[in-house]
């Protein structure tokens, strides 16, 4: 079967697989390793702007290992999940170090890398080395699920290593033909075996897999793999502060492990559930809320004093995987510059916030209140 499998997969890339992707085609670990971080999490659509931007700027491992990790996060604003990034770099500096800037071959090597699972690693070693290493992403574990009928939750242990064993037991006994294999899968996966509407649902029933897969053969293709009910995201809210000194803004760099960590943004105040209330809505009470930010031991009454103005922005609202957020922004404007003596503030000019990591709503405020 798994013969039958792997070469009816194969013949089928020849006609319908993706083609023109930047990543497509490359041999060389590097370009597939980004190219796969890069589209955990991220649409195909996304990446295919992106990847070459970031190829463009790190065209080698040394290049990524060298550059700075603002650089890097700069690059990958807008992309999320950004411990990826952070993951790509200090991969990039490992491999300098402890592999002299050369890709283990292997997947089992590459899995004991940051940020690479299992999954990930098998991909890489079958493009670039050409190992019988087998892949399972979402796309594969619905595949898989579907061909076998196999009804378990896809996130319980002996399902997973059941969907690997198969994943294995599929791949062809030539080593040669995993690049082409591998990149049809995931085309399969992604364009024809989909969540909803799976080509074998429409009227000209042309998937390669029909005459063998449990799922069809059942009429279960829309019930497998089972579809948990998704719980309704929590909504969280904050106050954010813009503050500014002529052409200078002050940004708060967010904790490593935090949403959004590693990147630039603006002071705020702790989140709370949409339970209970902003703690302000009136210009009045900025001091007061000022006092529950990073800068609460840094304000003295001469601080305070020295605010010009304050306005108050529109609400912003950002949607993340599993939560919802809204930020209240206010707007103030100083007489003089506050000092300030923490690791994680910084004054940046506004011609310089290119340069900077930003979460992407954020990136988006500030560009519109400095037109």
């Amino acid at each position: 079967m798994g013969f039958r499998f792997s070469q009816a997969l194969i013949r089928w890339s020849k006609h319908y697989g993706r083609q023109g992707l930047p990543w497509q085609g490359q041999r060389d670990p590097y370009a597939i390793w980004v190219s796969e971080i890069m589209l955990q999490q991220t649409q195909v659509s996304t990446v295919m702007e992106r990847y070459p931007q970031f190829m463009r700027q790190f065209p080698t491992v040394k290049a990524l290992a060298k550059a700075d990790l603002d650089e890097v996060m700069a690059l990958w604003s807008g992309l999320g999940y950004y411990s990826r990034a952070r993951n790509l770099h200090r991969c990039a500096q490992q491999i300098m170090a402890e592999y002299a800037g050369q890709f283990p071959n292997s997947a089992q090597e590459l899995e004991k890398l940051p940020g690479i699972g299992r999954s990930t690693a098998g991909a890489i070693a079958a493009f670039a080395f050409e190992e019988r290493a087998p892949i399972l992403d979402a796309n594969v574990k619905r595949v898989i699920s579907r061909f076998f009928g196999i009804t378990g939750d896809q996130q319980n242990h002996k399902t997973v290593q059941l969907l690997w064993e198969h994943a294995t037991a599929l791949l062809p006994k030539s080593k040669s033909q995993m690049p082409f294999y591998t990149q049809a899968l995931m085309d399969f996966g992604a364009t024809w075996c989909t969540p909803k509407n799976a080509k074998c649902q429409s009227q000209d029933q042309t998937c390669p897999m029909m005459s063998e897969c449990k799922a069809y053969e059942l009429g279960q293709v829309d019930r497998i793999p089972a579809k948990k009910k998704k719980k309704q995201s929590p909504t969280f809210t904050t106050n954010i502060f813009l503050i500014r000194y002529q052409d200078e803004i002050l940004l708060e760099r967010r904790p490593p492990k935090a949403i959004w960590g590693g990147l630039y943004s603006l002071i705020e105040t702790p989140w709370q559930s949409i339970d209970q209330k902003l703690n302000c809505s009136k210009p009045m009470d900025i001091a007061g809320l000022l006092h529950q930010t990073i800068l609460s031991n840094k304000l003295s009454k001469g601080n305070i004093g020295s605010i010009a103005s304050i306005e108050e922005g529109h609400v912003i609202e950002h949607i993340f995987s599993h939560r919802r957020l809204r930020m209240q922004p206010w707007i103030i404007h100083l007489k003089r510059k506050w000092p300030h003596s923490s690791a994680a503030l910084d004054w940046i000019c506004t011609r310089r916030l290119k340069e900077y990591g930003l979460p992407q709503p954020i990136r988006v405020f500030l560009e519109s209140s400095s037109r």
